[in-house]
């Protein structure tokens, strides 16, 4: 079996079958999770009958998000990946292409007033741009993405949904990829701590 861990935003946990079907799923709307994604990992393995020693593969949805958030995930996969277990990472913005969009655009909040910006298209282009600029941005039907699927009040589809009904097809393409990607953070390091001058 395989472990999923999603720290990024929210906390997600799941087991998945050889198959990458889900024996189980859950998304906790907690942002303190450093404090309970050890003890949610514990009980959903031990609810299922399994071992830390039975996990075969960590899928890490890597990003985008910010540095709090990211890190909880990413360390809990690198202490695995030393004893041996490898890890798939990839990023939210990728997973409807997974799902077999070939144009779509995936926003999230970046804090400070700012709403991150995917576009996958012939060329795909990354930016950080205003929550007014964001809220001005004519979307054709079904082709914006959000975790959840709702950004400052505007409805949009859910990654999380694809999460549910499509793991076959996302999990198998980041597996057949094997990459442990680095971190993707929503800005530099420079700009994140940078200090407001007054």
């Amino acid at each position: 079996m395989y472990l999923f861990l999603d720290s990024s935003t929210y906390i997600q946990v799941g087991i998945l079958r050889k198959d990458f079907s889900w024996i189980h799923h859950e998304i906790i709307k907690n942002k303190k999770g450093s404090h309970i994604i050890h003890s949610l990992i514990y009980s959903a393995l031990k609810e299922k009958g399994f071992e830390t020693t039975d996990i075969e593969g960590i899928f890490l949805a890597n990003g985008p998000g910010s540095y709090t958030g990211i890190r909880v995930a990413e360390g809990l996969s690198q202490i695995l990946e030393i004893e041996g277990v490898p890890v798939y990472s990839f990023y939210h913005f990728e997973v409807p292409r997974f799902c077999g969009l070939t144009e779509y655009d995936f926003f999230a909040e970046a804090f400070k007033g700012e709403v991150f910006h995917y576009k996958f298209a012939e060329e795909k282009s990354s930016s950080l741009i205003s929550e007014e600029d964001f809220l001005g941005i004519d979307l054709a039907q079904g082709k914006g993405f959000h975790l959840e699927g709702t950004i400052l009040n505007r409805k949009l589809s859910s990654v999380y949904e694809l999460f549910e009904k499509k793991s076959s097809d996302i999990f198998s393409k980041v597996f057949e990829r094997a990459e442990h990607l680095p971190p993707y953070y929503y800005r530099t390091a420079e700009k994140e701590f940078k200090i407001p001058q007054k």
